[in-house]
């Protein structure tokens, strides 16, 4: 099998404490074809510091605070991987992680993205529950349970460069919810694959962006109707 390129994009914010530790699961994937792009987006502890060791082998980039979805978008302009990863800063891949996504969609040409299952760790990465995740192989049932609520955890994600450039980037006018706004999107056009194994470690600390700011999904849910009207 050919091993295009996956570039793996860390948007982070403020977390020097755990950035390091995305980066190292990268380097640790057994799969060898990844470049590594950090967007630092504004962060005011110790971030720049923390990555002058690894300043060879990813590319860093410092931008003003925009959010994460300018910070995806800013990594996502530079990546040149035929594949595209979103890991978040407190988040970990598990070893064969990229391995077995690329593999998924090199076998299928017509999927737009992947995702997984994944493990809850706490703030010292001690494994919690195993989380398997809703997946239905029609497209309808897909978007019907997502209206119920977003299942897809971003940091899973495997997505392909050419599907993003057709839909477009990060809704950066959403503060919450513009990953749940993508995969519809995305779903729009393609259909998406999933590996039901617990292929990420996904920080739960009790700082997740999630828990903060203005709740998005209705308007995201809204979109949906415009998307898929033959169905909502």
């Amino acid at each position: 099998m050919m091993m295009p390129l996956v570039s793996v994009v860390i948007p982070t914010y403020n977390h020097a404490r755990y950035v390091v530790q995305a980066v190292k699961s990268v380097l640790n994937q057994t799969y060898p074809n990844i470049e590594i792009i950090v967007v630092d987006d504004g962060s005011t502890d110790n971030t720049a510091e923390v990555f002058r060791p690894y300043s060879a082998i990813i590319q860093y980039i410092y931008k003003r605070n925009g959010g994460t979805s300018s910070a995806l978008n800013c990594g996502i302009k530079q990546a040149t991987g035929k594949y595209v990863c979103w890991l978040s800063a407190d988040d970990m891949f598990i070893p064969e992680k990229t391995a077995k996504q690329v593999f998924q969609m090199e076998s299928d040409a017509a999927l737009g993205f992947s995702y997984t299952s994944f493990t809850i760790v706490d703030a010292l990465g001690k494994p919690g529950d195993e989380i398997h995740s809703f997946y239905y192989e029609s497209k309808h049932d897909m978007v019907m349970k997502l209206m119920e609520g977003c299942f897809i955890n971003g940091s899973s994600v495997m997505m392909r460069k050419s599907a993003l450039e057709k839909t477009g980037g990060f809704d950066e006018t959403l503060p919450t919810a513009h990953d749940y706004d993508m995969w519809l999107r995305l779903l729009r056009n393609y259909p998406c694959g999933f590996l039901d194994e617990q292929l990420l470690n996904y920080r739960w600390h009790g700082e997740n962006m999630s828990l903060y700011g203005v709740d998005c999904g209705d308007i995201v849910k809204s979109r949906a109707k415009d998307l898929f009207p033959e169905w909502l």
